[in-house]
């Protein structure tokens, strides 16, 4: 079958996940001849770079486009995610990830997952965040600009109970849905802070440190400035932060 994914995503992922790698992997390059590195990044410091690809929505709900989820990328964890360099998914949040009917995909967690703020990162956060992305769509709050084009094939989504999530799709067998788990409709989000029905104001989730990437954002100023600062707490399939902090700028 021909998903929404296999239509767009694809040119999205690869976009966001050259920056992805870009923002790691650059404190582990070396420091002279590294033209966006400062402060020593190539002895774990904090790196600069510059991006022209603007930014949308910090709200996973509100935004479908490169600039956004170069991202939500960073901070925001997904059930499945691709290892830099390779072009097949894999758990990330999730233990795993299988068809226990023909329509139901089930996925089971790791246990004692949490946010970057403290709050518990449970199946509950799981299922608050796709019908979120539902309802937002529904309700017109992301502008028509959200990512739900990319769940067309979910019918609902269950939390029997803290580390397990049963997707039901309509079409059975889809075998491009690990992939959309891990495109721009994929980012998890903090159900104490994001609310259920609009979008969360930037400034508020930045507050709340309501992230469960590699970094959280410390300070965003939109389409200006973007500060990560690496999350030790990463329980992700990506490798941690290899620098002290990135800081984007965008002209």
């Amino acid at each position: 079958m021909t998903s929404a994914f296999t239509r767009r995503s694809r040119v999205l992922l690869a976009t966001a996940g050259f920056s992805a790698a870009a923002l790691v992997l650059a404190g582990c390059s070396g420091g002279s001849g590294d033209p966006l590195a400062e402060d020593g990044a190539s002895g774990g410091g904090s790196i600069v770079v510059g991006t022209t690809d603007k930014v949308l929505s910090l709200d996973p709900a509100g935004s479908y486009d490169n600039g956004s989820f170069a991202v939500q990328n960073q901070v925001y964890p997904f059930l499945f995610n691709s290892p830099y360099g390779s072009p097949d998914v894999e758990p990330d949040l999730a233990v795993s990830g299988e068809y226990t009917s023909p329509n139901e995909f089930t996925v089971e967690l790791k246990p004692d997952l949490k946010f970057a703020n403290g709050h518990a990162l449970t199946a509950s956060d799981v299922k608050f965040t796709f019908d979120r992305i539902a309802t937002i769509a529904a309700n017109g709050a992301d502008n028509g600009n959200g990512p739900s084009s990319l769940l067309a094939n979910v019918e609902s989504v269950a939390a029997p109970d803290d580390t397990t999530v049963v997707f039901t799709l309509k079409t059975a067998n889809d075998q491009t849905f690990e992939q959309v788990l891990s495109s721009p409709a994929g980012p998890i989000v903090d159900e104490e802070v994001f609310p259920v029905d609009a979008l969360a104001d930037p400034a508020a989730i930045v507050a709340a440190n309501a992230f469960a990437g590699q970094y959280v954002i410390t300070d965003f100023q939109l389409n200006q400035l973007v500060a990560y600062a690496p999350n030790a707490d990463y329980q992700g399939v990506l490798p941690k932060a290899a620098n002290g902090g990135v800081t984007a700028r965008y002209y």
